[in-house]
């Protein structure tokens, strides 16, 4: 009976641990068949939420399987916005970093094409609705996850201003399945990006009238345009309203910027200045120093 009881408590010890190891490799088995069956989600970070908008940010592989295109993604609630690099009369330009991101060695954000609105009293650009500001991340190591940080201050604005400060983060693995909520606003914000100066869109002539205080901007839009706007943009001093054309006439589009707002000593004819055209959506941008008559 000793014996026997001795017997059993060895193959306890001989069975026991082997039990657990076969036990260990069956439940390891099981997990990776399940993790195999489920598709990798592209990167995104949970929503931020603040008044009149949420915010987040999202990611997938770009098509060259060497970069990531990622962007920070806005909704905003009916009558809210948010606002360009340039704002105009009011408002406040996005303020965004990439600090602390891994495994980036490049991150660059661009800001699609704004729109005209006014704004108290005056003319505003930025955005309404939805808008996605595209960002590019170029990884040290590819083939490696990156872990994308945003961190700035942005103005989400109704009938007030805000300034909001956030802070957002997601891993983006570089593989497996993209959802459609990604994958829409990721590439609708690609191609609504501004594009250099055509010869189908572009400003052709700039004049600055001393007397009349204005520019009047000469500009070439594709046949058939039916809104035209035109963004300004100068020293950091200098404030340029935002104007829609005064006049579309076949594929030529006349603008008058009004200077009231600059600084006294200011000398247009000679400095270079950013102009940003818009037509019926589309945007193109290149530097002019106006001309003086």
């Amino acid at each position: 009976m000793e014996m026997k009881s001795r017997v059993c408590n060895v193959l306890d010890l001989v069975t026991k641990p082997v039990y657990l190891n076969l036990m260990r490799i069956v439940l390891s088995l099981i997990a990776a068949w399940v993790l195999s069956i489920l598709p990798a989600q592209a990167g995104n970070s949970p929503w931020f939420d603040t008044d009149g908008a949420r915010m987040r940010l999202v990611s997938m592989p770009s098509a060259d399987g060497k970069t990531i295109d990622a962007g920070l993604q806005f909704e905003l609630q009916p009558d809210w916005k948010t606002y360009w690099r340039s704002p105009g009369s009011s408002g406040l330009p996005p303020q965004v970093n990439f600090l602390g991101s891994q495994n980036a060695a490049k991150v660059e954000m661009k800001l699609p094409v704004p729109s005209l609105f006014r704004d108290g009293n005056g003319i505003s650009a930025g955005y309404k609705d939805s808008v996605t500001f595209p960002i590019s991340v170029e990884p040290l190591y590819p083939g490696r996850p990156v872990v994308l940080k945003a961190n700035g201050v942005v103005g989400i604005c109704g009938t007030i201003c805000v300034p909001v400060q956030f802070s957002l983060e997601l891993t983006e693995t570089g593989s497996g399945v993209v959802p459609a909520d990604v994958v829409r606003p990721i590439v609708a914000a690609n191609q609504n990006l501004i594009h250099a100066a055509s010869d189908q869109q572009r400003v052709e002539e700039v004049v600055f009238d001393p007397k009349g205080s204005n520019l009047m901007v000469n500009a070439k839009v594709p046949e058939g345009t039916r809104a035209a706007s035109i963004f300004v943009e100068g020293p950091f001093n200098w404030y340029l309203s935002p104007v829609k054309a005064s006049s579309i006439d076949g594929p030529r589009a006349v603008f008058s910027v009004s200077l009231a707002d600059m600084p006294k000593d200011a000398a247009p004819e000679k400095v270079s200045l950013r102009f940003t055209l818009v037509a019926d959506g589309a945007g193109t941008e290149q530097e002019l120093t106006p001309v003086l008559r």
